[in-house]
């Protein structure tokens, strides 16, 4: 398989920089996980990587030899489009043989490898079958197999999922993954789906602007960003953000009266910034009670939204509206007075004027 180096790589389309100084490195056996807005360049990074972009300037290495110069052709790498692209005049094996054909191998290797692949993603059994007689997954399938076949040194997907209904894209999120653990490929994956980031990727590289903001594990980006873009763009809901002032120990929101009461390590890094402070929290740590406590504020719901295995509860604090997870029921409507308090632990704080993390996110 392979490692990739991306080395100090910019891209241009004219006047226009979509790719601003990146540098990333894929492990051997990595599964990565491009992720952004529309717009990002992680259609582009993965392009560059496979040869089907040429880089303003900057080094791709796969397996410490450089291939920035070199035709898509002669790198070794496959590529899975988010269309099929699907011989609709082939049967399915004959659309898996295709790169094998190119390459001239033999007839029985050629059967070979292609039933192998087949039985690998469950398809066997359409091998005579026109595409247009399978499913949408079945033919992501055939795709997918057409690019492993010939045993490719790294696996690029560019939102192989993105034209899939709902219960689908599940079904092959989870066969992406067991292939990619059965086979120990390097795989790299473009999407703006954080479900298929967070379910996927050994780590997410996010892209913002051409910019790299974070590279981490799921789990660190989710609860460590390193700026105000990471934490605003991953999770669902989105992260509840504030402006806010800090009066010895209490973190008083934007338009509040009252304010929560933070222990003195959490603020002795931040109470200090010139630039003011955005406070940012996830839904799990806005904390709601029926009942006043110690710390607690009182608040009213503005609005309930049932998802099944929990609720999303919005109450309204000054000028702030505050989203908290919750359990299901736990708050019966709008218009209710509840309590609420913020987890110090949970919170983070932004420099206003950077953007940045200064609580010391990885």
């Amino acid at each position: 398989m392979a490692q990739i180096d991306i080395q100090n790589v910019q891209k241009f389309f004219g006047q226009h920089q979509v790719l601003k100084d990146l540098n990333l490195t894929i492990e051997d056996g990595e599964f990565v996980v491009m992720l952004g807005q529309s717009g990002g360049g992680k259609t582009t990074a993965l392009r560059a990587i496979a040869g089907l972009e040429t880089v303003t300037s900057g080094k791709i290495l796969i397996n410490g030899e450089e291939v920035q110069n070199r035709k898509a052709a002669d790198r070794d790498i496959a590529f899975v489009f988010q269309s099929f692209s699907l011989y609709p005049h082939m049967t399915v094996r004959e659309n898996i043989a295709f790169p094998l054909r190119a390459v001239r191998m033999n007839a029985a290797d050629r059967d070979r490898a292609v039933k192998a692949v087949a039985e690998t993603l469950q398809i066997a059994q359409h091998l005579d079958r026109k595409p247009s007689a399978l499913s949408g997954g079945d033919m992501q399938r055939v795709a997918i197999g057409r690019a492993l076949v010939r045993r490719p040194q790294a696996l690029l997907m560019d939102e192989p999922l993105g034209v899939l209904d709902a219960k689908l894209r599940e079904q092959m999120r989870a066969e992406i993954k067991r292939l990619h653990i059965a086979r120990g490929s390097t795989s790299v994956y473009v999407t703006h789906d954080q479900i298929e980031a967070m379910s996927l990727a050994d780590r997410i590289v996010i892209l913002h602007d051409g910019v790299l903001q974070q590279v981490g594990a799921p789990d660190q980006v989710y609860l460590q960003p390193t700026n105000l873009f990471v934490a605003k763009f991953v999770g669902s809901p989105v992260m509840n953000v504030s402006d806010v002032r800090i009066d010895g120990n209490n973190v008083r929101l934007n338009g509040a009266e009252a304010g929560f009461r933070f222990p003195d390590e959490t603020l002795s890094t931040v109470r200090h910034a010139e630039a003011g402070l955005t406070l940012g929290v996830r839904p799990e740590a806005v904390l709601l009670a029926h009942h006043q406590g110690e710390g607690y504020v009182p608040v009213v719901t503005t609005n309930i939204e049932p998802l099944g295995s929990h609720d999303i509860v919005d109450v309204q604090l000054g000028g702030t509206v505050l989203r908290s997870r919750t359990a299901s029921g736990f708050v019966s409507g709008e218009g209710q007075q509840v309590w609420v308090r913020l987890d110090p632990a949970q919170a983070h704080f932004f420099d206003k004027a950077t953007g940045l993390n200064m609580r010391g996110a990885n």
